[in-house]
């Protein structure tokens, strides 16, 4: 350990650096760090002499981070995190947390399971705001620089400094009209004669339906609907000739909610393995820790 870089910094200079880093601006950075204007530029001269760095230039916009800032930032998050966990307290009086804690996932995992964790959390812990997004393909990049707090999801590949936890299985069932005519004929290749609803962001490559058709070699699959969310292709089915395959706690509200018919499809699909996926900075974090224990009970209760 160099002691003569730690006497050149303190605690409030690097979280300095870090709100210039966010908000590209010292203006907003200042009011951010509740300080003026004139002392966060004094601030930013002091942290361009201890980097021996500009770290930011002028634009139209405000400020642009120089590579070193860049490079910077990542570490400054991370060191942050880890001072603020070292410094907390053991013992978590939820009723005093106020937090923002940023999620990303599929709307039937939150229809399914989250809304109830979130039910169990807001009695105890009021004053969490979740705030919840559909995953998408900016989750992993969102999770690393710390502008998500979990990914939760099907599909989920693991990267060395994310941890995660298998939450459940599910398997995959058909949803149809009960008046379809399909229904008396339920074969596999009867099945490839109907029109399907599909979603828009499952990879041909990655859809078991499909590749299963054309191993088969069964009729092109028609493809009735595309939809970006599951929950959406539930009001599709009733009175057409439409068939959904789709998580079974999903297909159970289609049946509950619209009076769906749900079948086990007569070809083999597999189990959608669903997980929750968090940096490994929030692993030890109290108040994280919590919430994902709250989060995983959430699956363990019957969707039936």
């Amino acid at each position: 350990m160099n002691e003569s870089n730690l006497s050149k910094v303190d605690l409030n200079l690097l979280k300095s650096l870090r709100a210039l880093i966010e908000e590209r601006h010292v203006g907003r950075a200042a009011k951010k760090m509740n300080v003026s204007q004139s002392a966060m530029s004094h601030t930013l001269a002091k942290l361009r002499g201890v980097f021996d760095d500009p770290l930011f230039t002028r634009n139209a916009k405000g400020l642009e981070p120089t590579s070193r800032a860049i490079e910077l930032s990542d570490k400054l998050r991370f060191i942050l995190t880890e001072i603020d966990s070292l410094l907390a307290p053991k013992r978590l009086d939820l009723t005093q947390v106020h937090t923002h804690f940023r999620i990303q996932t599929h709307d039937f995992i939150l229809a399914s399971y989250l809304s109830k964790a979130f039910s169990s959390i807001k009695p105890e812990a009021p004053n969490i705001l979740f705030d919840i997004k559909t995953l998408d393909n900016s989750a992993y990049e969102k999770l690393d620089n710390g502008e998500l707090e979990m990914i939760i999801g099907a599909g989920l590949k693991a990267k060395p400094r994310f941890m995660q936890k298998r939450l459940i299985d599910e398997g995959l069932v058909c949803l149809l009209d009960k008046a379809n005519p399909v229904l008396k004929n339920w074969t596999a290749e009867a099945i490839f004669y109907q029109p399907h609803i599909k979603s828009s962001l499952l990879d041909e490559r990655d859809d078991p339906v499909s590749q299963y058709g054309i191993r088969m070699g069964l009729p092109k699959r028609q493809i009735g609907f595309l939809t970006e969310a599951l929950n959406l292709q539930l009001p599709l089915l009733p009175d057409s000739d439409l068939i959904a395959f789709l998580p079974e706690s999903i297909a159970q509200q289609g049946a509950r909610n619209y009076g769906l018919e749900i079948k086990t499809c007569p070809f083999p699909l597999p189990a959608l393995t669903i997980r929750g996926m968090w940096h490994e900075r929030h692993q030890n974090d109290i108040l994280h820790s919590w919430i994902r224990e709250k989060i995983s009970d959430s699956f363990s209760i019957t969707t039936r």
